[in-house]
């Protein structure tokens, strides 16, 4: 009864469960999900739950996953607890995503026990995971070169439950050894299923569980244990100020391709990003370049989690490459993280979800044979108005639109710009590249690529932004003015 007890505290200390819950038991039938079962059955009255078994057909190994379904429902049978059960085709899940089976079979479940809390089957999920989870999690991030963030590695609580507004996921069993819970088992005669993908070598934490953790000696294991509980502790604190600072930095905005509820822009003043915090100052200044490069990493991976939506598949080299976009990097580079497009724009940095950065539009040639509008390819419009200049206002403070229509007489070209357009603008000493101007304008490389350009007989006559040519301005001799204006 030692290990009941050792559960029952690790409950009540933690605050997992409250009395009056409806607990869901993520039961597999392997050793581990049947003794936390078997143990939540005992401590139930003491603690003043309800429980309730509930079940996931991956449908990955056929008769045997069917039989792992019949064993867990015979189990709720002898306990007297209500079963719950969901069969979803993993596989046909994968494909669909585009992700690995391990990937789609966390979304599996984390959909079904979101369903069960939503559905108001339950007010918890109690999940299995032991202190010999805890180790094989602390290696696995760091050989797969996760920050000291992910050093906390599982986490005892998790609220709200993933994928719902409510409901939590509670790990009861953290503190315990694998083989108290096989002991445990075998006292009451209970068998289990084994399921043999447990033994692949090919996935990492397999390897991790049958080759490198028999090496370690009993202390060892609870070492990294307890170094995720200390690092979880002090995310705890790291998580209050990130947060802080992340709202007092983060600008949002909206991808132009998409609703305004779905995806968008999140953009990050640099000097702001690398000194977010003047008590940083106090600090000598080797210690303050540490401590500013720390909590950019922080912000960053931050900034990542609010533009991705979660931090999966993003590693400590990910963000490494984004800190140095922001410390080094020039106008218009860029960076490519997983699900993230990253480009540095003049003093800001500027993140989109890949599939919310809006495409460049294709090359396009518009012919503009007489007065009128032309639609662009990548969005807007322009129109073309011919107006006698004794028409004009007094004064007509817009002449950086008015071409002389004598000079530029139809057909006109609109056409994107390219790299290597130069012109004059009116009022300039001197030819310059497009580029040039876009770079002392601070215009964005996608506001660059949308961009277009009127040509007469192969000659730039007018740019939004910068104007007519300084050879198709209006002079004393002119007497019609070609007015172009941009519109939606």
């Amino acid at each position: 009864m030692e290990l009941t007890r050792k559960v029952e505290e690790a409950i009540r200390r933690g605050r997992l469960l409250e009395p009056g819950m409806r607990v869901a038991v993520a039961c597999s039938g392997g050793a581990d999900s049947m003794a936390l079962a078997c143990l939540l059955t005992e401590l139930k009255e003491r603690l003043g739950l309800r429980l309730l078994l509930a079940h996931l057909n991956h449908q990955l190994r056929g008769a045997e996953a069917d039989a792992d379904q019949a064993f867990v429902r015979q189990l709720a049978e002898r306990l007297e607890l209500e079963f719950i059960v969901r069969r979803e085709d993993v596989a046909a899940h994968a494909r669909r995503e585009k992700t690995n089976l391990e990937e789609a079979g966390r979304q599996a479940r984390l959909a079904f026990f979101a369903s069960l809390i939503s559905n108001r089957k339950a007010d918890a999920v109690a999940l299995a995971h032991t202190l010999d989870d805890q180790a094989e999690t602390v290696l696995a991030r760091l050989l797969r070169g996760a920050g000291t963030r992910g050093l906390a590695g599982i986490y005892p609580v998790v609220e709200p439950l993933p994928g719902a507004s409510a409901g939590r996921l509670v790990r009861p069993l953290l503190g315990v050894r694998r083989g108290e819970l096989r002991a445990y088992l075998a006292e009451r005669e209970q068998t289990w299923r084994e399921d043999l993908s447990n033994l692949d070598p090919r996935r990492l934490r397999n390897r991790i569980r049958l080759a490198l953790l028999p090496q370690l000696n009993p202390a060892g294991v609870e070492h990294l244990a307890r170094l995720a509980e200390h690092a979880r502790q002090e995310e705890s604190f790291w998580a209050a100020y990130i947060e802080e600072r992340f709202r007092a930095l983060a600008r949002f905005g909206r991808a132009r391709s998409r609703p305004a509820d779905e995806g968008g822009l999140l953009e990050l003043e640099i000097a702001c990003l690398l000194d977010p915090d003047p008590l940083l100052q106090r600090l000598q200044a080797r210690q303050a370049a540490d401590a500013r490069r720390a909590v950019a990493r922080r912000l960053l991976r931050r900034a990542l989690g609010a533009v991705r939506g979660d931090l999966r598949r993003i590693t400590q080299a990910h963000v490494e490459s984004l800190l140095r976009l922001a410390e080094q990097g020039q106008s218009g580079q860029r960076v490519v993280l997983p699900g993230v497009e990253a480009e540095r724009r003049f003093g800001r940095l500027v993140l989109c979800r890949s599939d919310a950065r809006p495409a460049d539009p294709p090359d396009f040639r518009l012919r503009v044979d007489a007065p009128g509008g032309v639609r662009l390819p990548g969005g807007g419009a322009l129109t073309f108005k011919l107006v006698a200049i004794r028409e004009l206002e007094p004064g007509y403070n817009q002449r950086s639109r008015l071409v002389d229509a004598a000079r530029a007489p139809f057909p006109l070209l609109v056409r994107n710009w390219q790299p290597g357009d130069a012109y004059q603008p009116l009022g300039a000493a001197r030819v310059k590249k497009l580029k040039t101007l876009f770079q002392e304008q601070r215009i964005s490389r996608e506001w660059r690529a949308r961009t277009p350009v009127v040509e007469c007989g192969g000659e730039i006559v007018w740019v939004p932004r910068f104007g007519v040519a300084a050879a198709y301005g209006l002079t004393e001799a002119s007497r019609t003015a070609l007015v172009i204006e941009e519109g939606a």
